[in-house]
């Protein structure tokens, strides 16, 4: 089974976007066990936060993006978030989604992040969502 880690901004176009649409489907897959979810608690904070802000007001209403991250918290392997090291990539922010992945042993990142796409990390396979998506349909075909 697939592990990965999918930055937060993924998590947010599933949430906001439409049914059938690629972040769409990485969810989906989630929640049919065909992959494994890794969050942290750090990654659910930043998650909370983008949900929380006014531009999703009314795809949060009705305590919706609250439900969401506390699906993901409750369904997916939550695991500690790793301490601060070294700076990995060009934006430091992200830099707590390689070590989360190098850490629980995941096998993908996927993310739209073009600092972490372009990023030259040999032990960390890092995949846009489509690639990712690609993958897992190939590997059940």
């Amino acid at each position: 089974m697939i592990r990965a880690v999918v930055d937060p901004g993924i998590l947010v176009s599933a949430f906001i976007g439409r049914p059938g649409s690629v972040p769409d489907r990485i969810l989906r897959a989630w929640r049919a066990g065909r992959i494994e979810l890794v969050v942290s608690r750090g990654l659910l904070e930043e998650l909370s936060g983008v949900l929380a802000r006014p531009k999703f007001a009314s795809a949060a209403r009705e305590g919706r993006a609250i439900d969401f991250v506390e699906a993901l918290r409750v369904g997916a392997s939550l695991v500690n978030d790793p301490p601060a090291t070294e700076a990995i990539i060009r934006d430091p922010k992200d830099d707590y989604l390689v070590r989360l992945a190098r850490s629980s042993a995941a096998t993908a990142l996927v993310s739209g992040d073009r600092d972490l796409l372009e990023a030259n990390i040999g032990d960390i396979e890092i995949l846009t969502p489509r690639a990712f998506i690609d993958r897992l349909d190939t590997s059940e075909g």
